[in-house]
């Protein structure tokens, strides 16, 4: 295990995780935005908050939680957003489904057709609906309806828009890693737990290079 100098530059925090109690909150039909204190809430009102056009495509066939693009810069950007809530952790386990996924959905991120997009477009037209409750929340956060799909594979279609795939959870924290690293450079034997943490996470990394994707852990402080 090297000294975590490589691993920690991928690990990015945000405040408001600390304050998560669950992953997508709690739904009625009155909700027209995610609870402040899921993952959801804070992913969509911070995490994603400079991308102009975010796309929840959770439940079903879903590429990601959140579909994020920036096409008024240049060279434009496609974020892919996973969520996972639970508490913090040091071992693999709360992580092994999420990574999964995002690794599962990179094949998206990089090879999308158009015909894929449009066969998104009934699905991302309806409200979003969980727990037998379909609430208010547009599938289309931000962005023009009409002009979504060609902002997606217009994005897609470019060779140098930036890929980025997010994993968004509180089950981290950035300071509890570091010092976790400092103990290690002082001669302490990483625990087992710790290791299959590492080689997960890395795994994720290493798959995201692989295919031109920027990979990120959005966790607690």
């Amino acid at each position: 295990m090297t000294d975590g100098t490589v691993f920690l530059s991928y690990i990015k925090t945000d405040s408001q995780l600390s304050a998560a109690t669950s992953e997508k909150g709690t739904f009625t039909a009155a909700h027209a935005t995610f609870d402040a204190d899921s993952v959801f809430g804070v992913l969509v009102g911070r995490i994603a908050a400079n991308d102009e056009v975010l796309v929840c495509d959770d439940l079903g066939d879903e590429w990601a939680d959140f579909i994020g693009i920036d096409a008024s810069h240049h060279p434009k950007t496609i974020s892919f957003y996973h969520a996972k809530y639970d508490t913090p952790s040091l071992g693999a386990s709360p992580l092994q489904i999420v990574v999964s996924q995002a690794i599962k959905n990179l094949s998206r991120i990089i090879n999308l057709a158009e015909s894929d997009v449009g066969a998104k477009s009934g699905k991302w037209a309806n409200a979003y609906a969980n727990d037998n409750v379909v609430t208010a929340i547009p599938r289309i956060i931000r962005g023009d309806a009409v002009l979504l799909q060609n902002k997606i594979t217009g994005a897609l279609s470019l060779p140098d828009t930036i890929r980025r795939v997010f994993i968004v959870t509180p089950s981290l924290s950035r300071a509890q890693l570091e010092q976790r690293f400092a103990a290690f450079r002082g001669g302490e034997a990483p625990e087992p737990h710790f290791v299959q943490l590492y080689q997960l996470l890395m795994s994720y990394f290493s798959a995201c290079s692989e295919v031109g994707a920027y990979a990120y852990i959005v966790c607690q402080e």
